[in-house]
């Protein structure tokens, strides 16, 4: 299965992740007539509100989200190519091809909850249907949309009648795409083809959180990768070494909140529930000596674990809170180093590094990136050359 990311919305302290399910009143307005707040069901159940995410197929009436029992209870099978054991971590979604007799489409099956979870045990947020990758006549099984709109039958007009003006509108060279979308991971998207201005796609997708839906506990165990992290006892030779003096402590990044509350940092307004969904991240501040410092937060797992089994990836600091707090990297680079002496360091190791407006980032390749990086920036009010702040990240665990 392809496995793919999905968007989330971090909260302060992330009680929990979840994809963005609220609209304004305008994008409502200018999604079109259709985006109604009341339910209008026709005589065989479909909804009238393309909003509401229903489709039938041969009679059967889908209605996304649905469980991945529900869906499967309608006949639909899994491709021979896809893995019936595959996990999916949380906040994430994968593409999976199932078929039904002769119809093969492709589903998303995605994981709302804070724990990794089989895919068995997911929600199926929605389909796409494609007459030309099937292969078939789809006429005769009847798929439609609210409003009467009828995958091989319906055309442009209709369903800009049914619907209203589109979202958005894509011309394409075989085919006209219009796309009514109600907010992130919620949207209709329709292929009309040019050839004989008739619906031969339909793709229906909604991530939005059912009523009730159960998102799983959080372990109070402690995981492994924290327990196993050890103080390192000095900085490293090398500018891109994962060891940092900060305020004075050495660390290992990434590095557990609890290494950080080992000396003397502690949680603020953080209360004992807080965690953070597998695999995502969430924002938390620590105090001590009168000195808060805010850092994001990563769960390095792939279920839900609490705030102090997070890792840190990141820490900075400038000359302008020199005297409170304080940042030493390895390879003994400290505040007011001098970018010609970095640049030069860089290149004996054969690193790569950019420089951008402000800022110096020095990384090992473009591989590391995102990972593995020492950024400094130069405050040209006082020094375009002395290096007035340092951020060192490292995401990658030993």
């Amino acid at each position: 299965m392809k496995k793919k990311t999905m968007l989330v919305l971090a909260a302060a302290c992330c009680l929990s992740m979840t994809i963005p399910a609220t609209v304004s009143a305008a994008e409502t307005e200018a999604a079109g007539d259709a985006a109604t707040d009341d339910t209008v069901t026709t005589g065989d159940g479909l909804s009238d509100d393309i909003y509401d995410f229903q489709m039938e197929i041969s009679g059967d009436l889908y209605q996304f989200p649905m469980t991945y029992a529900d869906f499967t209870a309608l006949g639909w099978t899994l491709n021979d190519t896809e893995d019936p054991e595959m996990m999916i971590t949380s906040n994430s979604y994968g593409m999976v091809y199932f078929t039904k007799g002769d119809l093969s489409i492709h589903a998303d099956v995605i994981n709302l909850g804070v724990n990794e979870a089989a895919m068995t045990d997911c929600l199926v947020g929605g389909i796409t249907i494609d007459e030309g990758s099937s292969g078939l006549d789809l006429v005769p099984l009847g798929i439609k949309l609210a409003k009467g709109i009828t995958m091989g039958e319906s055309n442009l007009d209709d369903i800009k009648a049914a619907y209203g003006d589109p979202t958005d509108t894509y011309e394409g060279d075989l085919y006209t795409k219009l796309a009514y979308q109600k907010d992130f991971y919620q949207q209709a998207e329709f292929y009309v083809f040019k050839e004989d201005n008739t619906l031969r796609e339909v793709s229906l997708r909604n991530f939005s959180e059912p009523e009730g839906f159960d998102k799983g506990g959080v372990s109070g165990e402690t995981p492994a990768i924290v327990t196993d992290y050890t103080v390192p006892d000095k900085l490293g030779s090398d500018m891109l070494d994962p060891v940092v003096e900060f305020c004075g402590d050495l660390y290992r990044l990434p590095c557990p909140v609890t290494a950080l509350q080992a000396n003397g940092w502690e949680l603020q307004e953080v209360a004992h529930q807080d965690f953070v969904a597998g695999g995502s991240m969430g924002f938390i501040d620590m105090m001590r000596n009168n000195q808060k410092v805010n850092f994001p937060v990563y769960n390095l797992t792939k279920n839900a674990v609490t705030i102090e089994n997070c890792f840190v990836t990141e820490l900075q600091a400038a000359t302008y809170d020199a005297e409170t707090i304080t940042i030493k990297a390895s390879g003994d680079i400290t505040l007011g180093a001098e970018k010609a002496d970095l640049i030069a360091a860089a290149e004996a190791k054969g690193y790569v590094y950019t420089e951008e407006e402000s800022y110096l980032t020095i990384y090992k390749d473009e591989s590391h990136k995102l990972k593995t990086r020492i950024e400094f920036w130069f405050n040209k009010d006082e020094s375009e050359t002395a290096a007035a702040s340092i951020t060192y990240r490292n995401e990658v665990l030993p």
